[in-house]
């Protein structure tokens, strides 16, 4: 009757350790721990200096930050972004729906290796310039150390007079230089506002 007992204990024993191993391995595969956020912010409000005087300003209302060998900073409820000028009054406004910061790899003009910080924006992107141009997108890249903005996606640029689409962008981030690779198409901005209405 022992023996029975035994066997019956062991064999609970057993099937309790498999069950766990099978849970751990579960928690492995969808990398629960790497998933995790090392820190959380609500409604955060950053500011970038250049020469002691403020040239960038983020907000967004939820930032997380993941640790590790390669820290990513999420923007996942939106972002906004004032670049200021000399006068130190908004340039251009940059909004989307996400963003990802990350540090990247890149290979200079002279064969060297630099990491570098870009900020991948996603979704309903929209880069209003200093001097009345407007970008709308879906994805573009800011490269923070260079001050340049691009994208490989389709891009349409509102100007006050005219209405240009086509693929690939490459601009400054106050969008005062700025060029679309492959150009699409173009129509007068009054034509667009005169068969919207009709």
């Amino acid at each position: 009757m022992k023996t029975i007992a035994y066997i019956s204990f062991f064999s609970l024993l057993l099937l309790f350790f498999s069950a766990c191993e099978n849970d751990l391995n579960e928690v492995r595969k969808f990398g629960y721990f790497e998933d995790v956020p090392s820190e959380i912010a609500r409604d955060v409000e950053m500011l970038y200096s250049d020469s002691l005087q403020v040239r960038v300003i983020v907000k967004a209302p939820l930032l997380e930050r993941y640790s590790g060998a390669t820290a990513i900073e999420e923007f996942n409820e939106g972002i906004s972004v004032d670049f200021l000028g000399n006068n130190l009054k908004p340039s251009s406004r940059l909004t989307a729906n996400k963003a990802t910061k990350k540090t990247i790899t890149l290979k200079d003009e002279k064969g060297r290796y630099t990491r570098e910080p870009v900020i991948v924006i996603q979704e309903n992107v929209i880069l209003a310039g200093s001097q009345g141009d407007t970008l709308k997108t879906e994805e573009l890249v800011w490269y923070e150390n260079k001050g340049i903005m691009e994208s490989e996606k389709f891009v349409t640029i509102i100007k006050p007079e005219e209405i240009i689409y086509g693929y690939g962008f490459d601009s400054d981030k106050e969008m005062t230089r700025w060029r679309i690779r492959q150009v699409a198409g173009r129509f007068k901005a009054d034509r667009f506002k005169s068969d919207f209405q009709d």
